[in-house]
């Protein structure tokens, strides 16, 4: 996926690219000066994302030119304690969303993929929203209906002020799961953990979705940091005793999983893609602590959020 980006040239926008290239965004494109971006917009074909520096943004003038020539593709806001002050504008100029500098590459990466996500679920073809509910590999939820699913939870549980907990998770290398057994092993293992997860959920209510690949999620209405932590922790044992071998993993001698947990309370601060990008921010610092384990970060971006 491309990204074009807008901050002035030295070390920031060097660090900026780098993080996004190291998580698979590219080509990624630059503009060091407003005066250049109308060129780079005239071609937009495989353009997923545009970042602009609200430094270089002082009158609000670029996200408008953006908004005027593609009202729908994401536009992240990078700002620091100088520019702060023109969030608001910004956002109200048809911003997607802000990122905090000096940069935090994980936190960068998954505003960056939620709101693409978020995207091109709000503009799907009407032909896609009616698309089956569920995956046919696994027997689970796909993305579309967990995101349904999830929209109504946010918007029921705003009202009851209850907490709604989400958990990310993906199997460990599982793409050297494939190249190593081939892909019909990779499907009868995404089938088993569909099922141990499945399993795992005790509530009617709890929804299991699979995502794609080797990634899948579970939503929690109802449900505290204290007690998604639990659930999360139950997964990642019995998808590690299934016992299912994996000579490719620098995780263990076995299939595994790593899992990122986020709670809140849904306030009309945040969105439901928040909660998603926190959660997968969550689940990046597993896989940096090791793998075979769930993290819930410490700390999140607003007093509404419970971890």
């Amino acid at each position: 996926m491309s990204v074009l980006v807008l901050q002035g040239n030295g070390a920031a926008r060097d660090h900026l690219i780098s993080s996004l290239e190291t998580h698979g965004f590219e080509p990624v494109r630059t503009v060091s000066r407003p005066s250049g971006l109308a060129t780079e917009l005239a071609d937009r074909t495989g353009l997923a994302a545009i970042l602009v520096d609200l430094a270089l943004d002082e009158d609000l003038a670029v996200c408008r030119q953006i908004r005027v020539v593609d009202p729908t593709i994401p536009l992240l806001v990078l700002f620091d304690d100088e520019s702060a002050a023109q969030l608001e504008g910004a956002l109200a100029a048809g911003a997607t969303g802000c990122v905090p500098q000096p940069l935090n590459p994980l936190e960068l990466v998954a505003k960056l993929r939620a709101a693409i996500r978020q995207q091109r679920y709000r503009h799907a073809p009407e032909a896609e929203e009616i698309a089956a509910a569920s995956d046919p590999l696994t027997e689970l939820a796909n993305d579309r209906r967990f995101r349904l699913d999830l929209d109504r939870a946010w918007r029921r549980d705003w009202r009851t002020r209850a907490p709604i907990s989400l958990i990310v998770l993906n199997i460990d290398h599982f793409a050297q799961f494939n190249q190593f057994y081939g892909r019909a092993a990779g499907d009868d293992c995404l089938r088993r953990i569909a099922g141990t997860i499945k399993r795992a959920l005790y509530r009617p209510d709890d929804l299991a979705a699979h995502r794609g690949a080797g990634e899948f999620a579970v939503l929690l209405s109802g449900t505290d940091r204290a007690g998604a932590a639990v659930v999360a922790e139950r997964l990642r044992s019995k998808v590690q005793d299934l016992e299912i071998p994996h000579a490719a993993s620098s995780a263990g001698p076995y299939v595994t999983i790593s899992l990122g947990v986020a709670t809140a309370i849904p306030s009309s601060d945040q969105s439901f893609e928040d909660v998603v990008a926190t959660a997968e921010r969550a689940l990046s610092q597993a896989k940096l602590r090791g793998r075979n384990q769930f993290a819930a970060l410490e700390e999140v971006p607003a007093a509404a959020w419970l971890g």
